[in-house]
């Protein structure tokens, strides 16, 4: 019977020390997508894209898309090739996924990119980075939505490589190292 109780005692001890490891790769990143309802408190006379970066209630995104839905991600373009929610088509996605919403790109749960998301055809003019929905394509007949992250609007038009829009380059070579371990990034 004594051998029976220190049986269990094991037991839950391998559960307790089980509970304490690291949580999965698959949340280390992700891109949050709001409704401009969400975000209109940082907007006009109130902008701080910063301010918003750090107090916006992830929880309120209407969209999560994480890095199983991320397909390739192109470091010199910054360009991301993503599946659409529900396999969807570019035209039936929800607006906060095109012209109306904002992103909050997450890496290892730290917040490290805020923005507008916009399409490669809108002229608006913003002084924060963009998530821009340039064309569609598809691949084993699944819509695939291509982004292009910009640190402005004023890099729209620009076909020169460009830098990913968090100004600390150990937060960008640490994305750009974890896109690499899982197969994901183009060099």
């Amino acid at each position: 019977m004594a051998w029976f109780r220190y049986w269990w005692l094991l037991i839950v001890l391998i559960g307790c020390i089980q509970t304490d490891q690291t949580p999965p790769v698959a949340n280390q990143f992700a891109i949050y997508i709001f409704q401009r309802t969400v975000i209109s408190q940082f907007e006009g006379p109130n902008q701080n894209p910063t301010t918003a970066l750090q107090t916006i209630d992830l929880t309120e995104a209407s969209i999560v898309l994480d890095q199983t839905d991320l397909v390739e991600y192109n470091w010199p373009q910054q360009q991301l090739r993503i599946r659409n929610p529900q396999g969807v088509l570019a035209k039936d996605r929800p607006a906060e996924m095109d012209i109306e919403g904002f992103f909050v790109l997450v890496f290892n749960q730290q917040r490290i990119v805020m923005g507008r998301v916009r399409s490669n055809s809108t002229a608006m003019a913003a002084d924060y980075p963009l998530l821009l929905d340039t064309i569609e394509s598809y691949s084993n007949q699944q819509a695939i939505s291509v982004y292009q992250l910009r640190a402005n609007s004023g890099t729209i038009r620009s076909d020169a490589p460009h830098s990913f829009p968090n100004p600390d380059p150990a937060i960008a070579e640490a994305v750009k190292l974890h896109l690499r371990e899982i197969g994901k990034l183009v060099e």
